[in-house]
């Protein structure tokens, strides 16, 4: 028995799954407005900036991530994924970019495109086999980003991005010391979905502003044949908090797309005094 479609025509320039068809296109298209549009101001009042419309700058991005520079990021983000990082990006608008997690360059890549004025620096320490893109204009460091002073200046708008597989409880110091007042964290999975990743960065957001868990528990999860553990700090989740002035998990887009899962995405405000413009 054979199919029952056909290919009608073959387009290099295909690169990544959507309707092709305009009836089908704009039904998904509006499910994922409907998604993206209330998560947008949710993020601009907790960004301090003024609200966007979700359906031009959806536009741009499909047109964009058509072009990205890695059809296949084996480990990296992906559409839903990139597409909240683009939207953030543009939301924000900041002058200054870090990105702890460099990969395979494509995430970096994205953030040059959607903030071409802004100042992209971006660490990682080491690449992968499969090599990495480099993309004009973004500054790339083979090592942690704690080895360099980057800092935020008073004043002016700057954002961290952390998809690194580090603790979210250090890197929230970090960000904290150095100034900056808003963060993005990948890998941002709950206790109870440890398991969906390798090397998760324990203890993550969803962990340390979890009411749910009491703190000073034992957390054990099981992958690929090992069982890990971790020991649960009180004083460590406290320290954390500390620092949270306002966070956003973004929604997850997998039941509108249908492409991978994203990892969480969390927009964090941080305690101390916004800058100038936010």
């Amino acid at each position: 028995m054979g199919y029952l479609y056909q290919v009608s025509r073959n387009d290099p320039a295909v690169t990544f799954g959507w309707p092709a068809s305009g009836r089908e296109r704009d039904r998904l298209e509006s499910e994922l407005l409907a998604l993206l549009d209330p998560a947008l101001r949710r993020a601009a009042e907790l960004a301090e900036r003024p609200p966007l419309a979700a359906a031009p700058l959806l536009a741009d991005f499909l047109a964009l991530y058509a072009s990205r520079p890695l059809a296949q990021n084996k480990g990296g983000s992906g559409l839903n994924d990139s597409l909240w990082l683009y939207l953030m990006a543009r939301l924000i608008d900041p002058a200054l970019i870090v990105e702890s997690g460099t990969w395979r360059g494509q995430s970096a890549w994205l953030l040059r495109q959607a903030c071409p004025a802004a100042r992209v620096v971006t660490f990682d320490v080491c690449v992968p086999d499969e090599g990495r893109c480099e993309t004009a204009g973004v500054f790339y460091h083979l090592k942690d980003w704690m080895t360099e002073p980057v800092t935020a200046v008073p004043g002016e708008r700057a954002l961290v991005f952390f998809d690194d597989h580090i603790s979210h409880a250090q890197r929230l110091a970090e960000a904290a010391a150095r100034g900056f007042r808003l963060a993005l964290f990948d890998d941002n999975f709950a206790a109870r979905h440890l398991h969906a990743t390798g090397a998760p960065p324990v203890p993550t957001l969803a962990m340390l502003l979890d009411s749910a868990t009491p703190a000073g528990a034992v957390i054990e999860w099981q992958r690929n044949g090992k069982i890990y553990r971790y020991d649960d700090s009180v004083e460590r989740r406290q320290a954390a908090r500390d620092l949270v002035a306002d966070h956003l998990t973004l929604p997850e887009l997998a039941s509108v797309t249908h492409h991978p899962p994203g990892s969480g995405m969390t927009l964090v405000r941080l305690q101390g005094q916004p800058s100038t413009g936010m």
